[in-house]
């Protein structure tokens, strides 16, 4: 029979356990204090955000903090007397009430999402319900452009929520992809949702309102209703609960729309109906923005601008610099002449009057990545417009000395011009454009040109008409403008070129086909159409030329 294990004695277990009685009391009441003051804190924005036990923005700057002051209507106490912070309100301090209305520009990673969760949380506890009946739940919305951006921010409510001893104590039930339900002080529950712009709308009348987060405001499109901030908020006007806000917290973007003009009449005039604060990225979060990434950020001025220094953007600038254009610019020759072994490749922009129709002739070989070996143009006007069968056989012959006969060209005229490149030996690849592939491949140029990758002629038309290439700010995003000027030229050379050495930025050389059937099987159907009719001579000049092509079309 085994013996049983004899307990331990009192004198042994306290020697194992080195905490007394007393000690233990006493550290009991100790955290109970604790608990207490965390609590304690968590009855102001300012301490729920930065409290270890709530939001832990433990290095919230002095500005963060004073915006969180702010939007609670407490006193700013020593922080009046900071200059980053008198400056972030345009120079006039607001007064210590609660406002209405409350907008946030501020640069990028300057824990904007992370304020916004605390806020949403904040208001939670602190809603009027009095006049609710029954039943009722009171909503608080976050709405962004899209549910994803609104996301991050919930992600936050959640995460923090569920991981603070305090704070997961108001959670009701087992949050959803996008609702909260979180206890008032008053045993009430608060429902915490978050939701697209486009279909916010009815979400917002559905309950009353406890606050509604706008997040990137100056993104959303002016002109689309379904995401127009002014219907947004006057919806929820209608709706909202006494001592409610609305908060627009956003980076700057485009000079329009309704936060920009809320900027623009609000800034430095703060009343408790509404209180706008401009805050640069270095002032919000300088332990984030340290000076050598500042000047990692000025390269491009930009993204400095909006991004870094909360200012919106310039309504349009140039696309290419001047600096750019220069240090592109060969000082020899104007016309770089074909080289044995070396591919090309051609575009247009046809016009027959005012525009030029103009041509470029393009290599992925030399100096530079991507060169400009010709420019040239024909000009007509309303009185003597150009002939097309005749500007396509004059360019007929240059092509041949570069043994080029696939020309791409934009949709203008596109089947009529087909048919007249044909009866010269050419194949015209029309290229139907959308807005945005057409902004995305000007862009693509862009960058070519700022990794020093362009040649261009010493062309003083082509210098003109790449500075008039203009990036404009929407509120749906950068759109591109091809300059005019008085005698009705359009940046003419521009398409050609953006044609041409795109093409050669997105493909890379392919060996030659072995014979025409060989590459007619790599065309598309677009392209198949164009060769289909071709006579049996064209075919034996295409199989030649194929076998010197760059790249498939």
């Amino acid at each position: 029979m085994s013996r049983q294990a004899k307990p331990p004695s009192v004198e042994a277990a306290l020697a194992s356990n080195p905490t007394s009685p007393s000690e233990h009391v006493l550290a009991q009441f100790e955290a109970r204090v604790k608990e207490q003051l965390a609590q304690k804190s968590l009855t102001h924005f300012e301490g729920l955000l930065t409290s270890p036990l709530g939001f832990a923005l433990t290095t919230a700057s002095p500005l963060q903090r004073a915006i969180a002051r702010i939007v609670d209507g407490r006193p700013l106490d020593e922080l009046a007397d900071d200059d980053v912070v008198l400056r972030a309100c345009g120079g006039t301090l607001p007064p210590a009430v609660k406002p209405s209305e409350v907008a946030i520009v501020a640069g990028i990673r300057t824990a904007k999402s992370l304020s916004a969760a605390a806020l949403a949380v904040y208001w939670s506890q602190r809603a009027d319900l009095t006049r609710l009946g029954p039943g009722e739940i009171p909503r608080i919305s976050i709405v962004s452009l899209s549910k994803d951006l609104a996301d991050v921010i919930f992600g936050h409510i959640v995460g923090r929520m569920m991981a603070s001893p305090l704070l997961s104590k108001l959670i009701l039930e087992t949050p959803t992809a996008d609702t909260l339900m979180v206890k008032h002080p008053s045993g009430r529950p608060v429902e915490i949702k978050v939701v697209a712009a486009s279909k916010a709308g009815s979400s917002l009348v559905a309950r009353w309102s406890a606050g509604v987060i706008m997040d990137e405001v100056a993104r959303w499109g002016a002109d689309d209703a379904a995401v127009s901030v002014n219907d947004l908020r006057d919806a929820v006007l209608l709706r909202i609960l006494p001592g409610a806000q609305l908060v627009y917290i956003s980076s700057p973007w485009a000079p329009m729309g309704f936060l920009y003009d809320l900027v623009k009449e609000r800034w430095g005039k703060p009343d408790r109906d509404c209180i706008v604060i401009k805050a640069p990225a270095y002032d919000m979060a300088p332990i984030i923005w340290t000076p050598d990434k500042l000047e990692i950020a000025r390269r491009d001025p930009r993204i400095y601008r909006t991004d870094i220094e909360a200012e919106f953007a310039d309504p349009e600038e140039a696309l290419f610099t001047t600096s750019m254009i220069e240090t592109a610019t060969r000082e020899t020759p104007i016309i770089a002449p074909p080289q044995q072994g070396i591919r090309y490749t051609a575009a247009i922009d046809p016009a027959t009057r005012g525009n030029s129709f103009t041509l470029v002739v393009a290599t992925g070989q030399g100096r530079k990545e991507k060169v400009i070996c010709l420019a040239k143009q024909w000009t007509g006007s309303a009185v003597n417009p150009l002939s097309p069968a005749h500007v396509l056989q004059e360019i007929a012959t240059i092509l041949r000395a570069y043994k080029v006969t696939v020309l791409d060209s934009d949709q203008y005229m596109g089947d009529a011009l087909r048919d007249l490149a044909h009866q010269v030996g050419l194949v015209l690849v029309p290229h139907a454009w959308s807005s945005t592939e057409r902004t995305k491949r000007y862009l693509t140029l862009r960058t070519m040109f700022e990794m020093g990758e362009v040649e261009l002629p010493p062309d003083t038309l082509v210098k003109q008409d790449l500075q008039r290439v203009v990036r404009r700010y929407t509120q749906s995003g950068v759109t591109i403008d091809l300059g005019k000027t008085n005698d009705g030229r359009h940046a003419d050379y521009a398409p050609a070129i953006c044609m041409a050495l795109t093409r050669w930025h997105e493909q890379q050389p392919t060996q030659a086909a072995k014979s025409f059937e060989d590459e007619y099987t790599g065309l598309t159907e677009q392209e198949k159409l164009i060769w289909q009719p071709l006579e049996k001579s064209m075919r034996r000049k295409a199989d030649r030329a194929f076998r010197k092509m760059r790249f498939r079309a």
